[in-house]
């Protein structure tokens, strides 16, 4: 049996994009872009075109791709319908491989319905939470109709790491919902979370057809491919959900992935390259709306930030002591960050406000912590969790804004809350141990019904704007005398 984090450690270290092996829904040929020589091909080549097979290795690439090779910008380029395979239409995807390669993946052409224009499908612009909500049901719902896929999923990703659905089409009665369970941070691991910042889409065919290797002198990088094999785990992964088929497009926030918009069905399935193109273009209108709503509130936020800090700025320099100012600005921070307690350390003084606060064991530990740690700003949700030498006490949430130098001129600020019974619904029991499952070593958990974990020794979590509201804070603390 594997513990949970042996099984994120395993899974962050399998080289995914070195697989050498793609799925066998569609073939690949990889060439050197000046000879326009065959360097790599899959070995299911024959199955899709005629004349190629594992001694093509070293040939040149067909006649009638030399002019896709010769116009390839290296940036992944769709070719719809593009030649005659051997037993249909075949559509083209070019994509990089390295600087001196190109990877030509070929997959059936199929039919498909008449498309609208991608900027027709959503509002033009988001202008409030409610709005953003509707819009994204609004999605989800299109997505599920285009598609015919029997779920559709919003899955956004929390500060913690972890994972929870917001939005869901679910097109089969019966079959369950996974809407407002969150799923722990392992079933997707960072280095997967890198791959779909890179590529437009992840399309999973069939979990349970056999892959196809890629013959070479070498083992190329699959990065960028739509047809890259599938994670022996992530396969299991989905036969444990009864999932056979899956496609997954980003939602990218500030250079990282914020969401992901995931359909799944329990067959496996195809959908047609311009459908998938096309919902590629609808989320990435949507991904540009949601970042420009983003930055809005951001801006608004700093805005009344501004204004509040402003007022304390023009009463810290009219009083005589900062005992005088305490009291105004201990109760804006309580509302501000709806906290129990608060307390602020400046020029050997401690200045505390609220109901609740650090005993001297649990001050020390924190203080300590923070005056050998490098980070201007340290937070947690779960006190005993973070530093269990402390053994007992009533605060479980810190946020702490330290500027504090070796020569004790400065501040360190302690917003506190206190324990707060909660419960958080997941996907499965996020905690269960990780077994071993036919020839995998470790595998994801079986179940994903729903489990209620109830919370006890943690505070109501910290929000987003938590970190820029302290920097913010920072600025106006600095004026302290």
């Amino acid at each position: 049996m594997v513990t949970s984090g042996g099984f994120i450690q395993a899974c962050e270290q399998e080289q995914l994009h070195l697989s050498g092996a793609i799925q066998s829904y569609g073939a690949l040929l990889i060439a050197n872009k000046k000879t326009i020589q065959i360097t790599h091909l899959s070995s299911n080549i024959s199955d899709f075109i005629s004349g190629f097979d594992e001694h093509s290795v070293g040939h040149l690439v067909p006649e009638i791709l030399e002019g896709l090779i010769q116009n390839f910008n290296g940036t992944t380029q769709f070719y719809e319908n593009e030649l005659q395979g051997i037993n249909s239409r075949l559509d083209v995807i070019l994509n990089a491989v390295d600087e001196q390669h190109m990877a030509i993946e070929l997959v059936p052409s199929l039919p498909h319905v008449r498309l609208q224009s991608a900027i027709k499908v959503l509002p033009p612009s988001i202008d409030s939470d409610a709005v953003l909500n509707s819009v994204r049901q609004q999605l989800v719902d299109y997505i599920a109709e285009l598609t015919g896929f029997e779920r559709v999923m919003y899955y956004e990703f929390l500060p913690s790491g972890d994972g929870e659905v917001i939005a869901e089409s679910c097109q089969r009665e019966g079959m369950g919902s996974y809407l407002g369970l969150r799923f722990p941070a392992s079933d997707i691991p960072q280095i997967a979370r890198d791959l779909y910042l890179k590529t437009p889409w992840r399309a999973i065919y069939d979990a349970s057809a056999p892959t196809a290797s890629v013959m070479g002198h070498f083992t190329p990088d699959l990065t960028h491919s739509h047809l890259r094999s599938v994670s022996p785990v992530h396969i299991q992964y989905m036969r444990n959900m009864g999932v056979m088929s899956s496609v997954s497009w980003s939602i990218i926030g500030r250079n990282e992935l914020s969401a992901l918009l995931s359909i799944h069905d329990a067959e496996a399935k195809a959908i047609p390259l311009p459908v998938m193109q096309h919902l590629w273009e609808v989320i990435a209108q949507f991904n540009l709306m949601l970042r420009e709503f983003a930055a809005r509130k951001r801006m608004n936020l700093h805005a009344r930030m501004q204004e509040q800090l402003n007022k304390l700025q023009v009463r810290i320099n009219s009083a005589e002591s900062f005992s005088d100012v305490w009291p105004q600005l201990s109760a804006w921070l309580m509302k501000e960050f709806k906290l129990q307690g608060v307390l602020l350390v400046h020029a050997n003084e401690q200045f505390t406000a609220g109901t609740l606060q650090l005993e001297p064991h649990a001050f020390k530990q924190v203080q300590t912590m923070l005056l050998n740690s490098k980070e201007m700003l340290w937070q947690t949700d779960n006190l005993l969790g973070a530093l269990p030498a402390i053994e007992l006490s009533e605060v479980a949430g810190v946020a702490a804004l330290n500027a504090l130098p070796q020569s004790q001129q400065g501040f360190q600020l302690y917003l506190l809350r206190s324990c707060e019974t909660y419960q958080i619904s997941w996907g499965g029991r996020s905690d269960k141990p990780h077994e071993q499952q036919g020839e995998l070593a470790i595998s994801p958990r079986r179940s994903f019904e729903k489990w209620i974990e109830t919370r006890l020794s943690f505070s109501m979590p910290w929000s987003e704007d938590t970190r820029l509201k302290l920097m913010k804070l920072r600025l106006l603390l600095q004026l302290l005398k």
